[in-house]
């Protein structure tokens, strides 16, 4: 009898054991994961919410998968990323945290959703050779580069674009960035460094019935495909001055309507 409840107890152990190491040493890897960034810098009223809760966000706050950060006006959050990769949120923006992927151990985001507002983004080190990318309700942007800015907005019209009130707007500063747009699925465009792109309602990207919109540029040109526009950025980079010009001395030109 002694023997027989040995044995039981030695096939139990052989079970259990196994199973509470797997859950304990799970959890760290559960945990990096669900952890996507930490907040390096934050100025005014940001908060994040987190299931049926509101967090006021603070410097080294962890970020979580499915956490949504809104920013009041006149507030900035900045939230740090694997290898010195950024993401910097403006004022009046939201940002949700939808898929995350692990580098070198380390949770980080790998697709985002800008449902208003603007986000800078910075991309360095190990996440560069990763997916990673931001939609909006009309748009679709994959990182293939390290640097650019991404800005929603809806409710206002622009000229050469009839009654759309819905726009994306992509800036990139270093690399390559993808732009498509997210209602149809096609005509992706790579837009490179100096450049930016301008997603309009769900016009295709590939079909161009937006010729008002597509400007002559003095240097270099513009390319007007569809829902998408491209065009050149100032050589000065100061984007205000740009605003409403049609060309710059330092020899960069931009679209009269941004």
């Amino acid at each position: 009898m002694l023997s027989q409840r040995c044995l039981i107890y030695s096939r139990l152990a052989s079970f259990v054991v196994p199973t509470i190491l797997a859950i304990v040493l799970g959890v760290p890897a559960a945990h990096a994961q669900s952890t996507v960034g930490t907040v390096t810098q934050v100025q005014g009223a940001v908060s994040i919410q987190r299931g049926g809760s509101t967090v006021a966000v603070i410097p080294n706050l962890p970020v979580q998968l499915h956490d949504k950060i809104v920013t009041q006006p006149d507030a900035s959050v900045t939230v740090g990323l694997v290898d010195n990769s950024s993401i910097q949120l403006g004022p009046s923006s939201t940002l949700t945290f939808d898929e995350s992927t692990a580098i070198n151990g380390i949770g980080a985001p790998s697709k985002m959703t800008l449902l208003g507002g603007s986000v800078h983004t910075v991309i360095v080190g190990a996440m560069k050779g990763h997916p990673y990318e931001i939609r909006t309700p009309n748009a679709i942007s994959t990182a293939h580069g390290t640097e650019w800015d991404l800005s929603y907005s809806e409710g206002t019209t622009r000229d050469g674009y009839q009654d759309c009130k819905q726009f994306t707007d992509v800036k990139v500063q270093d690399g390559t960035v993808n732009v498509a747009n997210a209602q149809t699925g096609t005509g992706a465009q790579d837009v490179p460094a100096g450049h930016l792109a301008t997603v309009g309602c769900g016009v295709d990207p590939v079909d161009p019935p937006f010729v008002d919109h597509s400007v002559e540029y003095i240097a270099g040109g513009v390319a007007g495909v569809g829902g998408v526009t491209l065009g050149i950025l100032c050589a000065t980079e100061t984007w205000d001055w740009c605003n409403g010009s049609t060309e710059n001395e330092g020899g960069g030109v931009v679209s009269p309507h941004r």
